[in-house]
């Protein structure tokens, strides 16, 4: 490993773990990412921080847990004055540090020191096209029912070029063009795609044939697992109002826009190859979190399920060992990883534990992984913090107050999965008497973890519940 290597961290928003070839999915059209996979240390089950944006975002950038900075949904901002964002340690060791595309982190101050590039561009809104589209022609797959109404997928109005995936990664080539050569960097490039709308350029929207995707897990007549399933997710994004042609259609254009985001991201490594930076520089993939496409009954995130909370996350580059290590680790290990890569120390208080060791060959030891939110972004049980712990086969999800677990809301909304002997999250085992044991030492772990660390209360965006249609900062 050299001693400063250039770091490039490339980021997308809603992105599965099964969008990616080497991961297992036969319709998967990632030749760039698979090929960058298989050269390092791929985390096959990697769960985010929080299955919404903002919280997951804070987290990755503080090394710390959403409770811990007081950002458990996408209506909680930062403080203004703490905690200190890792990146500011590879800038102190004299990083030139910058990102282009979508920041959504909710602080007043900034984690780079350039921050630039575009979102979602021009011709398209998180709700409806911007530009007059043939709705049949483009293949549109809009959701209207529901709390809100957004567009969900279609064909983008315009050449790939002219995407804001492909505008943010000219924009890094200018910037790795003019930057210092003599002094290492740390480039972010994070991509909106593939979260809502997946309007996905042609010819991807219809690179794959919708048969050779998996159906949807479970349908509208499955059983619903907590009063949250029936009464939050299936309500807020049920895939009930939609066709099953429309279901198709969307998840056609979701992986043809994960085969899009390999394409501009392949571009990229390119262009970095050819400015001779490429052999010094550790390369990080992670998403902030997955997506259901109509997995058990609803289209969104904000679950604790596989599809919502695992996601694609690997390393690879100078000194880091070809290995996929199936031993859960939680996303926010990422900056603490990186950090002791390039030799910088971490700050106090970081919470997540750096994987580096794991990246040189070194096995992971086994540890609970957390993720958490609060489902007040649709003001369902607001202020009460939904949470997951995932512990060797077993995962539990239940509502458990951080700051006194006597005041939490109980076990009745409890899910508890045995991932070993049933992989699609099907059978709620938490109300059995022969899980009891389980159930009370999965409960314990998450009481532990919730003592062993500062409980800091959300501060709400003042903008929150004002406006009648939910703008960015809602649709996460």
């Amino acid at each position: 490993m050299p001693a400063r290597p250039n770091i490039l961290w490339l980021m997308t928003d809603e992105q599965r773990a099964d969008s990616l070839g080497f991961l297992g999915a036969p319709w998967a059209r990632t030749p760039h990412l698979d090929r960058l996979a298989r050269s390092g240390t791929c985390f096959a089950q990697a769960y985010t921080p929080s299955p919404v944006c903002i919280p997951a975002r804070g987290c990755l950038l503080t090394g710390r847990a959403g409770s811990s900075i007081g950002v458990l949904n996408n209506h909680h901002i930062l403080a203004p004055d703490d905690p200190q964002f890792l990146t500011w340690r590879l800038a102190a060791a004299g990083y030139q540090v910058a990102t282009f595309g979508k920041q959504h982190y909710a602080c007043q101050r900034r984690a780079f020191d350039l921050e630039g590039g575009q979102v979602l561009g021009d011709l398209v809104g998180y709700y409806e096209y911007k530009t007059p589209v043939d709705p049949q022609e483009a293949g549109v797959v809009r959701y209207d029912g529901g709390r809100s109404p957004w567009l969900f997928a279609g064909r983008y109005p315009g050449g790939a070029d002219e995407t804001p995936e492909m505008a943010n990664v000219r924009a890094a080539q200018d910037w790795l063009r003019g930057r210092d050569p003599a002094r290492p960097f740390l480039l972010r490039v994070s991509f909106n795609a593939p979260h809502t709308p997946v309007v996905t350029p042609a010819p991807y929207d219809t690179l794959i044939d919708p048969g050779d995707i998996d159906l949807p897990l479970d349908g509208p007549q499955m059983a619903y697992a907590s009063a949250t399933h029936r009464e939050y997710l299936c309500d807020y994004a049920g895939s009930h109002r939609l066709t099953p042609e429309q279901i198709r259609r969307a998840r056609q254009c979701y992986y043809g826009q994960v085969a899009f985001v390999d394409h501009a991201f392949g571009r990229l490594l390119e262009a970095l190859g050819a400015m001779g930076s490429l052999e010094n520089t550790v390369i990080a993939y992670v998403s902030d979190h997955g997506c259901h496409l109509g997995d058990h009954g609803f289209f969104q995130k904000q679950s604790f399920w596989e599809a919502s909370a695992r996601v694609p996350f690997f390393l690879a580059g100078p000194g880091i060992e070809s290995s996929v290590v199936r031993t859960p680790v939680s996303a926010g290990s990422l900056l603490p990883t990186l950090l002791e890569l390039a030799g910088a120390e971490p700050p106090a208080g970081v919470q997540y534990p750096s994987l580096a060791a794991a990246c040189r060959g070194a096995a992971v030891a086994p540890a609970p992984v957390f993720s958490e939110v609060d489902y007040g972004l649709w003001f369902y049980r607001s202020g009460e913090r939904y949470v997951m712990v995932r512990d060797g086969r077993w995962k539990l999800c239940l509502y458990r107050d951080p700051r006194d677990p006597r005041r939490c809301a109980g076990r009745e909304d409890a899910v508890l999965y045995d991932l070993e002997r049933d992989p699609g999250e099907r059978e709620n085992l938490a109300a059995q008497p022969a899980h009891a044991e389980t159930v009370g030492r999965l409960v314990g772990l998450i009481d532990g973890w919730d003592r062993g660390r500062p409980i800091v209360p959300a501060q709400a965006n003042a903008a929150h519940g004002k406006a009648s249609r939910p703008a960015e900062a809602s649709k996460g």
